[in-house]
């Protein structure tokens, strides 16, 4: 059985979340919003975030239930931003949420959970 048409929506989504929100850093950084310390060990958080859609395309169920407990903790995080000094950090957020709730949806149907299960 091949990997569902959902997963690799999904798989494809958080690397374009991951990608968006390395410009994000990126983008910190310049402004002077972010050191040079936390730019990199932003990075390296992020490079070691990009194991998850690799696992979840290799079939790991565990994998898909990190990524949901990292998505809930980023949710909660929003509670946390400073709105004044970091809009766009804010808006960018915002605007990735409904694309988090559609790489949820696609792991979570059921066809991805056959799959997930099936190994």
């Amino acid at each position: 059985m091949g990997t569902p048409v959902g997963v690799k929506q999904a798989v494809t989504a958080i690397l374009a979340t991951l990608v968006i929100s390395t410009l994000l850093a990126l983008y910190q950084k310049l402004t002077g919003n972010a050191s040079a310390g936390q730019f990199i060990i932003t990075l390296i958080i992020y490079a070691f975030l990009c194991i998850i859609p690799y696992k979840i395309s290799h079939q790991s169920n565990a994998a898909r239930y990190v990524y949901l407990v990292i998505t809930i903790f980023t949710f909660l995080s929003f509670f946390a931003i400073d709105y004044e000094k970091y809009k766009l950090e804010f808006i960018i957020s915002l605007a990735l949420t409904p694309i988090e709730f559609f790489i949820l949806y696609r792991l979570f149907q059921q066809e991805a959970s056959n799959w997930f299960l099936a190994k």
